[in-house]
């Protein structure tokens, strides 16, 4: 079974710690000075100082002044020593039901006289658990034993250099405050703080704390600020909202973002099919024209031959005749073949002629056999369809 004792003595350890440690000191410096900046009546609306009364023990113990804290104190009551414990209680509860803030915190103030003073230098390496080394030396420094005072510290000074702690101890003998809190034990008051009263200017008639709290940890009470609660919780619940918003947009926007991957990435398919489509076309379309180009440049073998029959004269006859590409070869008989080249270059269709190889004469007929050469000109074609029209 868990000790939850034990548990609060750790976390009381390590709350003591906190407040003796330099974060502790800087975040106070750090919201006194933000607090300074905000105009007062944004203080008053934004953050509302803490409700707070004060019982002001007097010199002899026997009266305490009730008095509203704060930053400007208010004297509200006295109670006497002679007054009746249940008429005082009365009182008491009239006084902490008047702070429409909430139930206000109660810190029991002391005569400065009745507060002890003492400085404590220690080593800086007991920093981290300061409060039970001051607790253990405690007869050391000062005239009384741990179990018969009730005592608390500020650190004044950090030396890192000469490696010394300067602290400021306050302590109160127990039994000196065993009849006061007997009587606010009858009136029904449980003080959340136990300090002293501040030593003020001559003049200055307003009261105020020295800054510490004498109780020892396992009495004093906790106080809560329900309007602080509820503010860190109005706090909280805006976090969350917003984390809640800022998870539903990414949420909604990583959504969004599928799905419009997804459509580019039908669209992407699409085009990609477009494309393919467009090049097949655009590949058909070339071949398409490749032929029909390579058809208009070569010249029709039937206009070809007309040609060759119009320009070569009866005497002249060919027994092969061959079409490559853009070159005409011939080959035949017939006598004056060197007529031949002046024949055929006349006609439009036809450059370059020339005679390949000798010419033989043929021993049967008697006629000279040749082989010729002419270059096609399929530009001429038209010239020669128009030529051939006028005869």
């Amino acid at each position: 079974m868990t000790d939850f004792s034990d548990i609060r003595q750790g976390l009381r350890q390590l709350a003591a710690r906190y407040r003796t440690s330099p974060l502790a000191a800087f975040l106070s410096w750090w919201g006194r000075e933000l607090y300074g900046m905000i105009p007062q009546h944004w203080r008053q609306r934004l953050i509302a100082p803490r409700p707070q009364l004060w019982l002001i023990v007097d010199d002899d113990g026997s009266s305490l002044q009730i008095w509203r804290g704060g930053p400007e104190p208010e004297y509200l009551d006295t109670f006497g020593a002679g007054e009746d414990a249940g008429l005082l209680r009365t009182r008491w509860q009239n006084h902490e039901a008047g702070f429409r803030e909430g139930v206000p915190e109660v810190s029991l103030l002391l005569p400065p006289d009745m507060v002890l003073e003492a400085p404590v230098d220690l080593p800086l390496a007991v920093e981290s658990n300061l409060g039970p080394a001051v607790s253990y030396q405690l007869d050391q420094l000062t005239p009384f034993r741990a179990d018969q005072v009730w005592h608390d510290f500020h650190v004044l000074e950090r030396e890192t250099e000469s490696g010394r702690l300067r602290l400021d101890l306050r302590l109160v003998p127990r039994n000196r405050l065993t009849s006061l809190f007997e009587r606010l034990a009858a009136i029904g008051i449980r003080p959340h703080v136990l300090d002293s009263a501040a030593e003020m200017p001559v003049g200055d008639q307003s009261p105020d704390r020295a800054g510490f709290n004498l109780l020892p940890a396992e009495q004093r009470r906790v106080y809560i600020d329900r309007r602080v609660r509820l503010n860190w919780a109005l706090a909280l619940a805006a976090v969350l909202m917003l984390a809640v918003v800022m998870g539903q947009s990414l949420y909604l926007r990583g959504q969004g973002i599928e799905k419009l991957e997804a459509e580019i990435a039908v669209l992407r398919t699409e085009a990609e099919q477009v494309m393919a489509l467009q090049r097949e076309l655009e590949d058909a379309l070339d071949a398409a024209n490749f032929l029909a180009e390579h058809r208009r440049e070569q010249p029709v073998v039937m206009h070809v031959l007309d040609e060759i029959t119009r320009v070569l004269p009866n005497d002249l006859w060919l027994q092969q005749v061959q079409i490559r590409g853009e070159e005409l070869t011939m080959s035949g008989m017939g006598n004056g073949s060197q007529r031949l080249i002046e024949l055929v270059n006349a006609s439009t269709l036809f450059s370059e002629t020339e005679i390949r190889g000798q010419v033989n004469i043929d021993p049967n007929t008697g006629q000279e056999r040749f082989n010729a050469r002419a270059v096609i000109t399929p530009w001429g074609l038209q010239d020669a369809v128009a030529a051939r029209t006028r005869e």
